[in-house]
């Protein structure tokens, strides 16, 4: 069974080692010139106290192809669960071809776990390998923007990438199982996947652990580190920028706008009362006064965040996660095709 699997397999794992040799001529070669111009840029900069500027050019100069690699690595599980994990099954239950190995006194379960375990494999040595040379690669990069929670950054680096392969993997095989035909369990796969990564960025990643929140009162102590004032403009909620400080690499999930203790909004109109007028003289005084102002409404803001130290708990908890999924798919395949009648 070993030997017939890889023979089926062999086209698509040479076309794989193609792509990651590739992909890695690339990253190595434009890394290396990356990391140098990064290194150089960071001591000239120190010199002229312009580093900002600096490194947004750099970023800017990669950021169509940091992009780019960004949606073909989140792209990467689907089409393994689209193009090994749907066929896998659901093409020798299409044609038949099943009952040629089953008849040479291979049992079901061990026809479907060489199967299941060969290609799961290199699904995730695959996802592994090219997320491993793109963390590399956009290191300077992420160090610029300086936001690892970022969906598509937090999904495509170290490894998050092998527990979606996996999952990807064992629902396309699970869906050409149980559909018995290759086009519907690859149309299902690639919906499936689509949902989870909407879902998981937005619903269950943020509450894997307990965030931080901060509340900070609006008075002439809080407001003297503001820089401006934002308001929605249809609602008429406003923040003061910089009234809350949020740490370094943290990821801020949630910021309420300016509210009174009872979790009542703040009006616009009581903002604007306070706000500096033109005969006032712009500053660090100005968000005094206007603190000053609004100190006798009990106003707050409050703030959600993950703490920057959570992203490796983060990533082996997903990750952990992603792989039991697998495991419990893989599990409903052995009990489907023992308990079932193909």
């Amino acid at each position: 069974m070993i030997w017939l699997t890889w023979r089926q397999f062999r086209a698509q794992a040479l076309a794989v080692l193609i792509i990651v040799v590739a992909a890695a001529v690339y990253f190595l070669i434009t890394g290396l010139h990356m990391r140098h111009t990064y290194t150089a840029d960071l001591a000239s900069c120190d010199s002229q106290n312009d580093c900002g500027l600096v490194l947004n050019q750099l970023q800017g100069t990669y950021n169509a192809a940091f992009q780019l690699a960004e949606l073909l690595m989140i792209s990467v599980p689907a089409l393994i669960g689209i193009f090994w994990g749907a066929p896998l099954i659901g093409r020798e239950l299409e044609t038949g071809s099943y009952q040629l190995a089953w008849n040479q006194s291979v049992t079901r379960t061990r026809w479907l776990a060489v199967k299941l375990a060969g290609i799961a494999l290199a699904s995730m040595a695959t996802a592994g390998l090219l997320s491993y040379l793109l963390t590399w690669w956009a290191g300077p990069l992420d160090q610029i923007a300086g936001n690892r929670f970022a969906a598509l950054s937090f999904s495509t680096r170290d490894i998050v990438p092998l527990g979606y392969a996996a999952f990807a993997f064992a629902l396309g095989a699970t869906a050409g199982l149980m559909l018995r035909r290759t086009i519907p369990a690859m149309a299902v796969t690639l919906a499936v996947f689509i949902g989870i990564q909407i879902l998981v960025p937005n619903v269950i990643r943020p509450n894997l652990l307990p965030s931080t929140t901060v509340t900070v009162p609006v008075n002439q102590t809080t407001t003297i580190q503001a820089d401006g004032i934002m308001t929605r403009i249809n609602s008429g909620d406003t923040w003061i920028d910089g009234l809350v400080n949020v740490p370094d690499g943290a990821w801020v999930l949630s910021t309420t706008p300016v509210e009174y203790s009872s979790g009542r909004l703040a009006s616009r109109s009581l903002i604007q009362a306070c706000l500096p007028g033109p005969d006032r003289e712009p500053g660090k005084n100005a968000f005094i006064a206007f603190g000053a102002c609004l100190a006798g409404d009990n106003l707050h803001e409050a703030v959600s965040y993950q703490p920057a130290s959570h992203y490796w708990p983060l990533q082996w908890y997903e990750t952990g996660m992603f792989l039991a999924l697998a495991g419990l798919l893989s599990g409903s395949c052995f009990w489907w095709i023992r308990r079932r009648q193909i």
